[in-house]
């Protein structure tokens, strides 16, 4: 029996699969009733921390240094403990899928004194402490707690954040770097090589809250060279110098690419979503690169709109080479599939790096609530132009918790239940 992976049930139709939600959000909560603004030993006498995410709606708590934002929890063996039970409490809630706290590691951090190789070590720090949430999960008698519809496999996904995101200054907002697709080439480059070395060790990569058009060509671009290199396999060596080594591997699991949009049509930077995927298309006609597409880090309010956007371009441009007399068999290679993670209701002062009451669903049975709207209207628009439904991943980004995730699972439950699909 063949081993069901990431990319494989992403090419399935009619899968849902449930991401996790904040967990630098449930990172800082930890700190915070702990009363210490750091998990490690040294602390960072800066008060303006800045970048997305970071401040509870009391009072802002600092990681250990706010360059790498929660990422820096992976310095201290308390900090990958705390991380450790973050992923094991969204595991919990009925997560199949858990991100690495990476988002903001990268080796633009080289600027502030860390070393590559130091870089190099968090990453895999980070995928090994994902990997250990999942088997301590897997490994204790949960059944009694496991909300149904949890799969025995947990997948865990590499996050690779934007450039603004590492400036910490809010530029993943705006989009505006003033850089070349060859530059970001360049900033992307080494942590991508990193995690393909070690894509035995994870289920797939995501490139999240990318807000400009620049930046998810210079992404296309790195991932097509990637995927163009063919490598002998490594020879055994020590999980260290295997990050460490010249080794060029190519991406081998699943990639999906998320966006980060101003409103319900246009990427932060002002470029319609519908360029973004004629460019993604372009690129990777047939989806042998990018086999996700979708938002995070936006208004919950947004998603519905960008949501049937995103799967009528799918639908439309997938089926447009097949058969009238196969229309119904929509080519699993060519899918790509939707993935939808907004933040909660609360809006982001990007000026203020502080957290505003919104009008959104900061309740967690509303977030759920619109979520699942909008997979219902996805499956009802696939229905309408009598294709097969399109797999979808939803969850949840900044300022959503556990409870928001077990309130997703509980609905995704019971409409899995109403419309006996779903395996």
């Amino acid at each position: 029996m063949q081993i069901e992976t990431l990319r494989t049930s992403m090419k399935k139709p009619s899968k849902i699969l449930l991401l996790d939600g904040g967990i630098s959000t449930e990172l800082e909560k930890s700190l915070a009733a702990r009363g210490s603004g750091t998990s490690n030993d040294d602390d960072d006498d800066d008060d303006d921390d800045s970048g997305a995410c970071i401040h509870t709606s009391t009072a802002p708590v600092k990681f250990p240094d706010r360059n790498l934002w929660s990422s820096s929890l992976l310095l201290s063996h308390k900090g990958r403990l705390d991380i450790q039970s973050r992923h094991e409490n969204f595991l919990a809630a009925g997560s199949n899928i858990i991100t690495t706290v990476t988002y903001q590691l990268s080796h633009f951090a080289t600027r502030f004194g860390y070393t590559e190789e130091q870089i190099d070590d968090l990453l895999l720090i980070a995928i090994h402490q994902a990997k250990a949430a999942a088997a301590s999960f897997h490994d204790h008698d949960h059944d009694h707690a496991k909300p149904k519809g949890v799969d025995e496999k947990t997948f865990i996904v590499a996050s690779i954040g934007c450039y603004g995101a590492v400036l910490a200054d809010g530029s993943e907002y705006t989009g505006d770097y003033q850089l070349s697709v060859d530059d970001l080439i360049q900033f992307h480059q080494r942590r991508l090589e990193v995690l393909s070395r070690e894509s035995n060790q994870i289920d797939g990569i995501a490139f999240e809250t990318i807000p400009s058009l620049i930046e998810v060509r210079a992404i296309l671009k790195l991932l097509k060279l990637k995927t163009k290199t063919k490598t002998k396999p490594r020879p055994k060596q020590d999980e260290g110098a295997s990050s460490r080594s010249g080794c060029n591997r190519d991406v081998n699991g699943a990639v999906w690419l998320s966006l980060a949009c101003q409103n319900g049509s246009t990427l932060n930077d002002g470029t319609s979503i519908s360029e973004v995927l004629q460019v993604l298309d372009l690129e990777d006609p047939n989806s042998d690169i990018v086999h996700g597409i979708g938002v995070n880090c936006c208004k919950v309010g947004f998603v519905h709109e960008l949501s049937l956007l995103l799967a009528r371009h799918i639908l439309d441009t997938r089926t447009s080479t097949i058969r009238d007399s196969d229309i119904k068999n929509l080519n699993p290679k060519a899918i790509r599939t939707i993935v939808l993670y907004p933040n909660s209701g609360e809006d982001w002062d990007a000026v203020n790096n502080c957290w505003e009451e919104g009008s959104g669903c900061t309740i967690a049975e509303d977030f759920a609530n619109e979520m699942l709207r909008c997979i219902r209207s996805i499956h009802n628009l696939c229905r309408e132009m009598d294709r097969p439904l399109l797999p979808v991943i939803v969850g949840g980004c900044c300022r959503t918790t556990p409870s928001t995730i077990w309130e997703m699972r509980r609905k995704l439950n019971q409409y899995a239940c109403d419309e006996e699909f779903i395996k």
